[in-house]
Order: structure tokens, then C-alpha cells, then sequence
């Protein structure tokens, strides 16, 4: 009697229904995988537009705060369906307001990016005399239809020439 060497079909048929379960598994691997790489992208182009304005912004003390509008009133004009930047709003303590210096502003080298940047005058020793200030940036894009938004803030200080001592 001879032994055939040939596949039967049930077993073809079982062959086939593991392949086709691991391709389905790797596809929707390849799916998530790409869909992690479009947000991490988007992250890093948020984190690199925060980076370059933040560090564009220099204070001067030559220039009034009062150049520039008030975060509550930008709100007051934007309403409830405001864009995520339209509520960009530090410590507001004894006056010290927090003003936009930049108010939906585009980055040239992203084009679907917008951004925002809030300033907050913080309490120094001296009155109405800040000379520490929170710079707040959200930046914002659209993601499949959605909108995303990420934020950043740091402290920026004057840089001062002279610190009187008691």
C-alpha cells in the first residue's frame, strides 16, 4: 500500500482559516500602529511649534502689558463656542491680568496648526512690577475630523540689571 503525500482538504481548509486569522490580527496591529504614528506626529509637531514660539517670546520691559487684549475679554467676544485656545487663562491676582500676545496665530512651517499665547503677570516684591511672568501656548490641529489641542506653559523672568536688597 502506498502513503499519499498529498494535503486532504480538511486540512487545506484548517490551513487557510489560521492563516487568515494572523493576517486579520497583523492587519489591525498595522492599523493601531499607524494610527500611534499619526498622533506621536502630531505631538512632535504641537511640542517642536511650543518650542519655537515659546523661545520667541521675550520679554521687554519697555512694552505695556496694556498693548494687548485681555484674555477675558477675547472670551467674552469669542463665546461658548470658542476654539480650545479661547480659554488660555493664568492666576489672575490683584490686577495682574492675564493678555494674549497672540491669538490664533498660524506657524508657516505647519499649516494646519494654530496657536495661542496667554501672558500672566505673577506677584513680585514690588507692586504692580512683575518681573515673573506664566507664558501659556495651547497649539491646535484637526485629526480626522476632530479637534486636538496640546498646552505648554513656563515662567519667563525680566531679566534685571539690579535686585534692590532690604
Amino acid at each position: 500500500m502506498r502513503h499519499s503525500r498529498r494535503f486532504s482538504l480538511l486540512e487545506v481548509i484548517v490551513a487557510l482559516g489560521v492563516l487568515a486569522i494572523g493576517a486579520t490580527a497583523a492587519f489591525g496591529l498595522l492599523v493601531a500602529a499607524a494610527s500611534a504614528g499619526r498622533r506621536a506626529e502630531h505631538q512632535v509637531n504641537a511640542s517642536l511649534l511650543a518650542e519655537s514660539e515659546l523661545n520667541a517670546v521675550r520679554l521687554d520691559p519697555t512694552i505695556p502689558l496694556t498693548d494687548y487684549p485681555l484674555a477675558s475679554e477675547a472670551e467674552a467676544v469669542v463665546g461658548e463656542d470658542a476654539p480650545p485656545g479661547a480659554h488660555l487663562r493664568g492666576t489672575q491676582q490683584d490686577g495682574l491680568e492675564t493678555r494674549y500676545l497672540v491669538r490664533d496665530g498660524a506657524w508657516s512651517r505647519y499649516p494646519g496648526y494654530r496657536y495661542d499665547i496667554a501672558i500672566t503677570p505673577l506677584q513680585s516684591p514690588e507692586p504692580n512690577k512683575p518681573w515673573e511672568f506664566l507664558v501659556e501656548l495651547e497649539v491646535r490641529w484637526a485629526s480626522k475630523g476632530r479637534r486636538r489641542s496640546a498646552r505648554y506653559s513656563t515662567v519667563r523672568v525680566l531679566s534685571l540689571t539690579h535686585v534692590p536688597r532690604d
